[in-house]
């Protein structure tokens, strides 16, 4: 027992000296350890420490940019020179084969958050932890660290752009025609058009620099509509009757050329039903690059030279041939004064802004309007259509004038000019008012009249400056008692008189 006893003590002596040693080796080993990891982090936060931190660190680009060693301000400068070589690089705004070349510079391109980008470059291997940052650093000189950049445009600019150079290169729908040949219609087909979606072709554009441009040459393909005509030839099969028609005396003159430019303009045209026509918008502009030029006009109650005088009787021309073929009369006013190719109240007047004949295609079916001068000077509008009116059904129209104010002349002294010179202002046109009825026939036989319009026509006075001035005042006092008298005869004897004593 004793021995076995002693053996046990011992052994527990043996075990308390292997856990001693045991607790020494893992002490050394502990210490060690802490050691080594405090002189590695020591290692590395001297790396890390050595890094400047108003600074970029090496091998860092913002883009195509290398911003190494620079502060966040000189980092901000550098992106935006790169940016400024490449200004001239070009975008091209495709629709479909076409292209329409803007550059870089002309869209207002810039890098966009270039202050914050600037800030995460100089930040870059300075935030966390040791190790991270030491990683970072290191890293560099291995491989270049690059901060994607992206790039925003003046929206205002990009669309002032498409608009310019893009628009222009859409393909309008074409609708189909009609031309009637004398024993019936030659149709042409209509074919469909694409126009530019200027809103989706900004946000594309935008979508575009921000995310795939890579300062080069590039083209983007723009957002287009499907445009469809609005007439098919189909809808113009239903041609085959004359509804109405009106000539008038062309006249002469410079006024003649503004007659035939506007009945081009409106020859040919198409009016779907229910469609409003506006004489006003289908020849404007009334300029000179439009194939206009100055024709005698009405104004303030004179005779003037206007850019597209006389294109009152396209128009009034027209409102007869409306007439005729029972449209839908919705503006139509009267000249100031009358005019010597129609008879009253059967005239439209035009004036920009002011005046306008309009009229709805109240059929069924599509209208044609042709329009020429021919051979004869005459001026002829047709209207064709589908004739829906009953068989034996005619209209006439009757001008009927109610009323009639005579012009007056006046003479009136002219001081600053010499004695007997005549000067003559004012048309000499006599005022009306006058109505124009609608008379309708039912084979042959009247059954019905109605007044369609009233029309008021301003005098047109005449007022003769006559000269009185002269070194003579006997001269000059002959004029003037004539003058006083308000009778042409005497005038005259007066003038004559007064010459000879000059």
């Amino acid at each position: 027992m004793a021995a076995r006893k002693k053996k046990r003590e011992l052994s527990e002596k043996a075990q308390k000296r292997i856990r001693q040693r045991n607790l020494h080796v893992g002490i050394t080993v502990i210490a060690a350890i802490v050691i080594i990891f405090s002189v590695i982090q020591f290692t590395l936060w001297r790396y890390v420490s050595k890094v400047d931190e108003e600074h970029i660190c090496k091998n860092v680009f913002i883009g195509k940019t290398d911003v190494s060693g620079m502060t966040k301000e000189e980092a901000v400068k550098a992106v935006n020179n790169t940016l400024g070589d490449y200004r001239n690089k070009q975008l091209v705004l495709k629709v479909k084969d076409q292209g329409a070349d803007v550059s870089i510079e002309e869209m207002g391109a810039e890098v966009e958050n270039i202050d914050k980008l600037a800030k995460k470059a100089v930040g870059y291997g300075k935030n966390g932890s040791i190790w991270s940052r030491y990683q970072k650093i290191h890293n560099l000189d291995k491989k270049k660290y690059v901060i994607d950049e992206s790039f925003k445009v003046d929206e205002a600019k990009l669309r002032e752009l498409i608009q310019e150079r893009a628009v222009p290169l859409e393909q309008k729908a074409v609708n189909a025609s009609a031309s009637y040949n004398g024993s019936g219609f030659d149709l042409t087909d209509e074919a469909e058009g694409y126009t530019v979606d200027v809103d989706k072709s900004v946000k594309k554009i935008k979508n575009f620099m921000n995310k795939k441009w890579n300062y080069e040459d590039a083209e983007v393909e723009l957002k287009l509509d499907t445009e469809e005509p609005t007439i098919k030839k189909a809808d113009l099969e239903s041609l085959q009757d004359e509804l109405g028609s009106y000539t008038t005396n062309a006249g002469w003159g410079d006024r003649v050329q503004n007659i035939r430019r506007a009945t081009e303009l409106i020859n040919g045209t198409v009016v779907m039903p229910g469609e409003e026509f506006s004489v006003e918008q289908a020849t404007l502009p009334y300029t000179e690059e439009n194939g206009y030029v100055a024709g005698s006009a009405y104004e303030n109650g004179q005779i003037v030279e206007s850019i597209g005088g006389g294109l009152c009787q396209v128009s009034t021309t027209l409102y007869n041939a409306v007439l005729y073929a029972e449209l839908e009369v919705t503006r139509r006013a009267p000249h100031s004064m009358s005019v010597s190719y129609v008879e009253p109240s059967r005239d439209a007047m035009i004036a920009e802004g002011i005046s306008d004949f309009k009229f709805v295609n109240n059929y069924d079916t599509p209208i044609l309007i042709e329009g020429y001068i021919d051979g004869n000077n005459q001026l002829g509008f047709y209207i064709y259509g589908k004739d829906t009116r009953a068989a034996g059904h005619s209209v006439e129209f009757e001008s009927e004038t109610l009323e009639t104010t005579e012009y007056t002349k006046k003479y009136v002294e002219d001081t600053e000019s010499a004695v007997g010179s005549q000067e003559t202002e004012g048309a000499g046109m006599d005022g009306s008012t006058a109505r124009l009825w609608k008379v309708t026939y039912e084979n042959g036989e009247e059954v019905s009249r109605e007044v369609i319009n009233n029309s008021t026509y301003q005098t047109s006075d005449v007022t003769v400056k006559v000269g009185t001035k002269s070194d003579n005042a006997e001269a000059t006092k002959l004029v003037e008692e004539a003058i006083a008298t308000q009778d042409q005869e005497k005038i005259n004897a007066a003038i004559s008189k007064a010459s000879a004593l000059k």
